[in-house]
């Protein structure tokens, strides 16, 4: 579901509040960077918690008039540091756990209740109105997303606001502790996360999602989405690969799990970025808008099965392209990578990168900061092609400490995934 994240908190019942409310209207605050939106933190906090998965978080409602309460309830396998987060319609990603209340977010196994305990205050729905994902993260080592958020400070440093915004450093960490657990040894994960979605609605009038439309035609724009490169390449594909008769090597299913959660699952058709007509997991119809043709086919989009087919026969094509290209051995783990990242920015750009010469060299210590230049799109950078570009590595390197590199081996320029690197 894609469409406005709505307000669902609001703080009452607290004097302490008040006070900090007070205090806050006259501080400045502290902006996160303009490429810190809403839709794009949305999809990089999902994709981080779907990478990591194992914690169940349920709400009291999955619908909330405004004013009545919230109070989500976190089942804890384990000791750890608990964090829990909220997405609202109007983009502002905010800390909900820890807090000013109970800045100490070390917590032990069994039912966690927020608010509960020592935090006098309760979560009501306001407006804006809409879907709120809210996320909680358990980490085995210390993260705390309150006290380095994003918000108005005292002199001292000390945050003023009873919550703090997510900070875009708070942001990298939990993608970067997604991809790791994405290789992590299920006994012991680095970090285990789980969200639900809550829709807040005013309190008279309808309480459901109502999707935007294009006359008659139902076609969501996903402003930070993609087509993946491997569909925009040219049909008739370079002839060794088009002639590869071996048969195709499977793709290791925490791959395929990887290109499910960066591409994401819309059962709707929609149009990317690039206002390309694309559906399910970035299966692409056209380039160009939705048309006539692509709603007579889709009338009532597409089931998730369905788009899982669609995304191995798409695959397919990064798979021959991959065993075509690269020349050396390559572990379960590093054929998966390569498959993901060949599957976004297509077989014509990894023919032509600095990255395929590199691994074909077996130079892995170089590995890495290749992967990472393949950041950008159309001119612009993204933190989640940056978060998907770390979980290729740590699929790659498999739960192995990548190599580290000697300054001379590191490139840092970008490089544009719809363009690709010139010809080396």
């Amino acid at each position: 579901m894609v469409s406005q994240h709505g307000r669902v908190i609001r703080i009452v019942g607290s004097a302490a509040a008040s006070a900090l409310a007070a205090a806050v209207a006259c501080a400045q605050d502290v902006a996160l960077p303009k490429s810190f939106d809403g839709s794009s933190v949305w999809r990089e906090t999902e994709a981080a918690v779907r990478l990591a998965g194992g914690l169940k978080l349920k709400a009291n409602a999955q619908t909330l008039r405004e004013g009545e309460a919230l109070t989500l309830s976190i089942e804890l396998p384990r000791a750890g540091y608990l964090n829990v987060i909220s997405i609202d319609a109007d983009g502002t990603p905010t800390v909900l756990f820890p807090n000013k209340l109970q800045s100490d977010n070390k917590v032990e196994a069994g039912r966690f209740t927020l608010p509960g305990g020592r935090m006098n205050f309760e979560l009501r729905a306001a407006a804006p109105f809409g879907p709120s994902l809210v996320s909680a993260v358990l980490t085995s080592e210390p993260l705390n997303l309150y006290a380095n958020g994003a918000g108005p400070r005292d002199a001292a440093g000390a945050l003023l606001g009873q919550f703090a915004q997510l900070s875009a450093v708070g942001r990298d960490l939990l993608g970067a502790l997604g991809a790791r657990n994405l290789v992590a040894s299920p006994a012991r994960p680095s970090m285990s996360a789980g969200m639900t979605t809550v829709l807040s609605c005013a309190k008279t009038g309808p309480c459901q999602l109502a999707p935007p439309s294009t006359g008659s035609r139902i076609v969501l724009r996903i402003l930070d989405a993609l087509a993946p490169g491997i569909q925009l390449d040219p049909q008739v594909q370079d002839k060794a690969i088009g002639t590869m008769t071996k048969p195709l090597r499977p793709v290791d299913p925490r791959g395929l799990r990887l290109t499910k959660v960066s591409e994401g699952f819309v059962g709707r058709l929609y149009e990317d970025a690039a206002g390309y007509c694309t559906i399910a997991y970035g299966h692409l119809l056209q380039r160009d808008n939705c048309g006539v043709s692509e709603w007579v086919k889709y009338p009532r989009g597409i089931n998730e099965p369905g788009g899982s087919r669609l995304l191995v026969t798409d695959m397919s094509r990064a798979q021959r392209a991959v065993q075509s290209l690269v020349t050396a051995t390559l572990t379960d783990g590093q054929f998966a990578a390569l498959v993901d990242f060949t599957y976004n920015v297509g077989a014509a750009n990894l023919k032509k990168s600095t990255l395929l010469k590199v691994v074909n060299s077996g130079q892995h210590e170089r590995v890495p900061s290749e992967l990472k230049r393949w950041a950008n799109a159309g001119g612009r950078f993204y933190q989640g092609l940056l978060n998907r570009r770390r979980a290729e590595i740590a699929l790659f390197f498999d739960q192995a400490e990548p190599p580290k590199p000697t300054a001379k081996e590191i490139d840092l320029a970008p490089v544009d995934i719809r363009d690709g690197e010139s010809a080396p």
